[in-house]
């Protein structure tokens, strides 16, 4: 996988922004800033299905016909 890194990368950046929902939620944080981490969480993940989406796929090209 060619972007293994970079989606390493922003599933630890996943981990981080769920904290601070986690820590937003129980000491009492605003509605905006709860609704912004949210965003940000929803953008990170269609970050990374947009570079899953684009890899290829390495076992159907291991078995592709040879040419």
């Amino acid at each position: 996988m060619r972007y293994k890194n970079n989606v390493l990368d922003k599933l630890t950046h996943l981990g981080t922004i769920v904290s601070r929902v986690d820590i937003q939620i129980n000491r009492g944080g605003t509605q905006n800033d709860v609704n912004e981490s949210i965003e940000q969480l929803k953008e990170q993940i269609e970050s990374i299905r947009e570079m899953v989406s684009i890899e290829p796929d390495e076992f159907e090209q291991q078995f592709a016909p040879r040419q």
